[in-house]
Parts: structure tokens; sequence; C-alpha cells
């Protein structure tokens, strides 16, 4: 059997994610595909447009064999985290062959030999010694460092918003020892995060705003998926907006201290000092995000500052790694792959709420805080839902053709 993962956030799953898992195939001679899938919050820093299960369900129905979950704790982390923790996973699972991802240069010699200069101590060093002495953004520090040893073109190359991500995933492959095998996907038709439109292929960014703006956006999904949206559309389930959150968080950060962001991912020099600051003086997300952000503080890492004290997320959940690996969806391959799992994985599998007793201490506290993210995501939705829905929903199923 060969297995080949996906990590993604399909937030919404488009005809670009269509085509990556059809190249998959054709790359890994018709593999079975792992998706290794962020839950109801993305490392964008605010809740999906869709339930998790039924992005699962739209995954499956588009080439996905089984899906699983990244837990909140990684999904909502800075790049690095958010791979290593998915990476992980792929790795635990004692199936995965290879892993598949976009990226905007496929020759992955040079995306290993910049992902090995980044996991070397000496290198990461001069790395932080740079940040510090130059007051720059940390990717800034990054590709300085990287340009001074192999050269302009591999900075450029790092710098590249896909790029970024496959070098994360090279990055924590070396650093498991995976003997998973990686395989690059071109993506040259639209940028990541980018406005433009290629025919039918436009970013997940643009389709997002497109959606919050009730504007067309079917040519740039495939149809199965369109009417999983307008499904969801009738029962109140479509989209999810921040926005219904917004005075919720509002609230939660008004009763912030400083102090109390302390333990909180990525808070470091005094940032939770102008995050105070910035609270006491704004209305909303938007203009406390624009007031906090500096050279060094980019607008997602204070976006996901932000959401994981909403959410209860501390240092402390992510200096580990993912404890289990949770099934969210599955067509009779996946089931297959199932099979295969129980004689080789490293972590527990969990397939239903009942498995949640059987986890050690620290996965159980991993999925309580998913549980609660669940709970909050409810909110946001356009008829919201009740808690406690995270431990009752079931997997999607779907039958091979």
């Amino acid at each position: 059997m060969q297995v080949t993962a996906v990590i993604a956030e399909y937030n919404p799953f488009h005809n670009g994610h269509k085509y990556h898992i059809e190249q998959t195939l054709k790359k890994t001679d018709n593999s079975f595909i792992m998706a290794i899938m962020s839950g109801n919050f993305v490392q964008r820093g605010e809740p999906a447009l869709l339930d998790k299960r039924e992005r699962a369900r739209i995954a499956l129905m588009n080439g996905a064999d089984l899906v699983v979950e990244l837990p909140v704790q990684w999904a909502t982390a800075s790049a690095e985290r958010f791979a290593r923790g998915a990476v992980y996973i792929a790795h635990q699972a004692g199936i995965v062959n290879n892993l598949s991802f976009g990226c905007e240069d496929d020759d992955i010699v040079v995306l290993q030999q910049i992902a090995r200069i980044l996991n070397d101590k000496v290198y990461s060093r001069d790395i932080k010694n740079y940040y510090d002495d130059h007051m720059c953004s940390y990717p800034e520090a990054r590709s300085a460092v990287v340009s001074e040893i192999l050269g302009k073109d591999c900075s450029k190359i790092m710098m590249r918003p896909n790029n970024i991500l496959a070098i994360e995933y090279l990055k924590a492959l070396i650093s498991f020892r995976s003997d998973i095998k990686p395989v690059g996907i071109e993506r040259n038709s639209t940028g990541h995060d980018s406005a433009l439109i290629n025919g039918n292929i436009t970013s997940a960014m643009n389709i997002r705003n497109l959606v919050r703006t009730n504007k067309d956006f079917e040519k740039f999904v495939p149809a199965n998926s369109l009417q999983v949206f307008g499904e969801n559309t009738e029962k109140g389930a479509f989209p999810s907006l921040y926005s219904n959150l917004e005075t919720a968080v509002l609230a939660h950060l008004r009763k912030m201290k400083p102090s109390d962001f302390i333990g909180t991912p990525d808070v470091a020099e005094g940032i939770e000092h102008r995050i105070v600051e910035a609270v006491k003086t704004s209305v909303s997300l938007n203009e406390i995000f624009d007031k906090v952000k500096t050279k060094r503080y980019t607008h997602a890492r204070i976006r996901r500052i932000i959401l994981s004290s909403f959410l209860g997320i501390t240092a402390d959940d992510v200096v580990s790694l993912p404890p289990y690996i949770r099934v969210l969806g599955l067509n009779d391959n996946g089931r297959m792959m199932l099979r295969e799992m129980k004689n080789k994985y490293f972590v527990p599998v969990v397939m239903k709420y009942g498995d949640v007793k059987y986890l050690d201490d620290s996965a159980r506290r991993v999925f309580a805080t998913e549980s609660t993210a669940t709970d909050l995501y409810n909110l946001s939705l356009p008829e919201r839902r009740p808690c406690g829905t995270d431990m009752t929903d079931e997997i999607i199923y779907i039958p091979n053709k």
C-alpha cells in the first residue's frame, strides 16, 4: 500500500486544491491520499469558513481517502509549529510513504539545502543574532543569513509563500529522521493569498473575500464543493464569520492584563503591553491588529496571539507534538488504511469520543482544548450551535464509487 500525505486547511476547498491532489496522484502512481487538515480554526488566526467535518466531506469527494485533524494548538500556530505538528502526524501514522505539498519552486534538492541550514544550531544562532542586531522580522533575518551562505537566489526562493511552508515541512522531516519522501507540486497559476485570477483558479483568500461580500465564486470551486456549501447555507452553517465572534473576543481582551498574556504562544519582547494599550483605545479587532503591528510583529502573528489567548492555548501546549491521530472522515480506501495503521501507528487513533478515555492526561487536555474551540466556533455560524458538538458529531463516511 502506497500512501501520500497532504497537509491542508481547505478553507475553502477550491480548484487549485483539486489540481494538487490530481497531480499528486500522477506523481505517486495513484497512491492513497491521507489529508492532514486544520480543524475549525486556521493558521491565519480566524475561524474556517466551513465546519471541519463538512470540509472533510468535500476533500473525500475530490480525491482524499482519509482525513485526519491537525489539532487547534498546531493549526493556529506559526508556520514552523504548524508544519512540525502536521508532519509528525504523518510520521507517526506508520503508513505514509510520501508527503506532497505545493511550492513555487519544485526543486526539492534546493529546498532541502535551505531546510538543513535552518535546522542547523549554528546557523540558528546566526539568525537569532541578525534578528536582534537589525530589529527586523524573523523571516527577514532567516533570508539574510541564507543569502550569505547559499546566495541571493536561494534567499528569494525561501521568501515565496508556498516555499516557506514547503521548507518547514522539509525541516520537520529532517528533524524526525523520517523516511517519508517529499513530493513537490509546482504552483505557478496564482500566488498564495493573491487576488489574481487565472481561468478558474484563484487563491483561497480571494474566494473567502468573495464569499464574505456575497459575490460569485462558483467557477473557482468544484461543483460538488458548491453543492455542500449550498446545503450548509440552507441549514445556517455557512459561512462562518469572525465578525460574529468579535464582541466576545473584544470582551475577553478588555479583561486582560499584560501579565495574562505571558505564556501565550509567540508573546515576547513586551508585545503584551502593546496589545493591552491598543485594546483600551480600539473598538474593533482590525483596529487592534493595526495598532499592535510593528516591523517585527506581523499582522498574522498578532492575529494568532489574540486567537490563542481567546481559545486558551498556551505556549506549553505547543512545546510537545500532537498526541493522537483523530479521524474526521474516510472512504473504503481510508478504512483499509486504518486497518494497515493498526499494527504500525505510534500514537493512539481517535475515532469517537469514547476513545478519549483511553488517552493519557496530556492528550485529554489537547482534546479538551479542541472541544472548547469548537464550542466557540459554533458561535461564529449564521445559526449558532450548542456546546458539545465536537464530541457528538460523527465521522464522515463516503463509500468508494
